[in-house]
């Protein structure tokens, strides 16, 4: 048996981090660093790079370089979100047979899944040679506000890396063990995770081994690289006035300007005022080089990102109010996540929630520390368990007849749970029934996420309204749903089908894994649609010198919106919410539905397309 790591898989940065001798550390790679750049490439003579590598020629290949795949892995392709991304993004994003989210690098369509995993192969590799011992098995971290299927793909990834994936663990939740356990605390403490990609806030209770999340919520669009955005748009519009040049079309300049504008940022941590210098970054008519040499302040740099930060304070607010907790109640403010070293953050969250922030936590190793508490417990024998109560994030139903959805887990509801429904066919001999889940906040479904089409099938002949098929849905300690069904009359199980995609119309998902080599989509969209340049719409004056076509990056729409010795974790059983609740009618057959052999449990609802990839980086 191989050792358990745990893995904080970041947006920008990811990093591992074990339990030895009782203590936890986060795992040192060559060269003394600590976290690897979340990136994936392949080079110009067709080389796989990861990590440092895929870094280091992302300014010169930056259309074959993948960055931030972490905000993209779950989606789908229709989702409002992805069309945000697909216009800042310098690689391709191609629609999948299921409407899930491909990226073209190459003339090679890869999964999300398949990226992220080539990411966890890379700190498996690096850890295993920092060890010098096998690893085998792991926690991996996602953020609190992740969907049912954001979290399966990350399960996904992890065997694609060949590692067991122990569980799927919240950010926050991480954080909060990396801070309370051996303490023997008495607290309520609110975890405030600002990362590369996405917002956590979570209300904690730590009572002694006890770890329970009261509530959650978030952001899985609001990061670091958001502010990044900011200060790249303000650099682009600075040159734009001073040569009448448009950057934006030129995606190599793009992608320096992305990279120094995040170095001023993390610059302006510590100093009041920066340079931003680029050398050689265009051609004037005259076809003498241009610079980029700007003074960058700390104050511009708050002017920008103002209302991103104000975004994550009403995130707090709304949280706080949720978890029935005023501002006096909360014991201490953990800062977690490499954003929140931004003294902006620091000023609004110590003048909204009345005191500074913690002390107590690394913000950037935290999470890493976290999971490899939680992979030590559950692949250890310690005996003096800790009891981990979290919550779901948002809420998952199934639509009405009206478009609606009926909630049947609400947000906030601790986990694991599960809860029955009865559903009754509406016309004689009906022999199928297609119910479609959902997950999200808003009351119309066609607002939320569809998490996917499940079909009960092989149902008896009966006249309608006879035949009653009782549903369990069972959401684990993970927050990631199963079904199972079984006539109420017989007892025998229902053949049930999950169908991804939009509407809920694609094929049922075939046992059998696809193959593993990509397959080429034709035509795939452009990658952007901004049909002129916004610089030269929003600032005014003439057309670009350099350039063509669609510009790399759209203008910014202000509109848009270490413990001692530690003690063992264990999960907690379900237990119902409702054991009696009230027949719901679904309305109609469902013709096509396919008919897989009956099993128990479904895995989890975007857990089965795993078994199309088998991964191109092995599992």
């Amino acid at each position: 048996m191989g050792k358990a790591i745990g893995i904080d898989l970041g947006t920008t940065n990811s990093c591992a981090a074990i339990v030895e001798n009782g203590k936890p550390r986060l795992i040192t790679y060559k060269g003394g660093t600590t976290t690897i750049p979340s990136m994936f490439a392949i080079s110009e003579k067709g080389e796989r790079l990861v990590g440092h590598d895929a870094k280091r020629q992302a300014q010169l290949n930056p259309q074959n370089t993948v960055a931030a795949a972490k905000r993209l892995i779950g989606r789908n392709f229709h989702s409002k979100t992805i069309e945000k991304i697909r216009q800042v993004f310098t690689y391709e994003l191609v629609e999948g047979e299921s409407n899930e989210v491909l990226v073209k690098v190459k003339d090679q369509v890869f999964t999300l899944e398949q990226i992220s995993a080539a990411i966890l192969r890379k700190i498996k590799d690096v850890a295993e040679e920092s060890l010098g011992a096998e690893v085998d098995q792991a926690v991996i971290t996602v953020p609190a506000y992740f969907n049912d299927r954001q979290r399966q793909a990350v399960r996904t990834a992890g065997r694609l890396a060949n590692l067991k994936v122990l569980r799927v663990l919240n950010e926050p939740t991480a954080a909060a063990l990396a801070y309370g356990l051996g303490k023997n605390l008495n607290q309520r403490i609110a975890v405030y995770d600002l990362g590369g990609g996405t917002f956590d806030i979570s209300i904690i209770d730590i009572k002694g081994r006890i770890f329970e999340v009261i509530a959650t919520g978030g952001d899985t669009f609001l990061g670091g690289v958001d502010f990044d955005d900011r200060v790249m748009q303000w650099v682009l519009e600075q040159f734009y006035k001073e040569h009448a040049i448009d950057l934006s079309f030129d995606r190599v300049a793009v992608q320096r300007v992305r990279d120094a504008s995040e170095a001023a940022k993390i610059e302006l941590s510590g100093a009041t005022v920066t340079r931003i210098h680029i050398p050689f970054i265009a051609k004037n008519e005259a076809n003498a080089p241009l610079d980029i040499d700007i003074e960058f302040t700390r104050e511009k740099l708050e002017q920008l990102t103002q209302d991103l930060v104000d975004r994550t304070i009403q995130n707090t607010e709304r949280i706080l109010r949720e978890s029935g907790s005023a501002k006096t109640q909360i014991d201490e403010v953990l800062l977690v996540g490499g954003q929140s070293r931004m003294p902006l953050v620091q000023r609004r969250v110590t003048d909204f929630m009345g005191k500074p922030p913690c002390k107590g936590v690394h913000p950037d190793e935290a999470v890493g520390i976290g999971a490899a508490i939680m992979s030590h417990s559950l692949a250890g024998t310690t005996s003096d368990d800790v009891t981990l109560l979290d919550v779901l994030p948002m809420p998952i139903g199934i639509n009405k007849v009206d478009g609606t959805m009926h909630v049947l887990f609400p947000k906030n509801q601790p986990l694991p749970d599960y809860k029955t429904r009865t559903l009754t066919t509406s016309k004689d001999n009906q022999r199928s029934i297609m119910l479609r889940i959902y997950q999200g906040e808003s009351q119309l479904c066609a607002e939320n996420e569809m998490l996917g089409t499940f079909v009960f099938s092989g149902i008896r002949s009966a006249p309608k309204g006879k035949v009653q098929i009782e549903v369990t849905f069972h959401i684990d300690s993970e927050g990631i749903l199963n079904l199972t069904a079984r006539d109420k009359a017989t007892g025998q199980t229902v053949e049930s089908t999950l169908k991804l995609g939009k509407g809920g119309g694609a094929e049922p998902v075939s046992a059998a894994p696809a193959k593993s080599e990509p397959v080429e989509r034709a035509p795939p969209p452009l990658p952007f649609t901004m049909p002129t340049s916004t610089l030269a719409q929003q600032i005014g004056g003439p057309a670009p010198v350099n350039g063509g076509g669609t510009p790399a990056v759209p203008r910014h729409d202000p509109e848009r919106t270490t413990p001692g010795q530690l003690p063992g974790v264990r999960p907690v059983d379900a237990k119902p919410t409702d054991a009696a609740a009230p027949d719901l009618k679904v309305a109609g057959p469902y013709a096509k539905a396919g008919t897989p052999p009956a099993g128990a449990a479904q895995p989890g609802l975007w857990g089965k397309v795993s078994g199309w990839f088998k991964g191109l980086f092995g599992g």
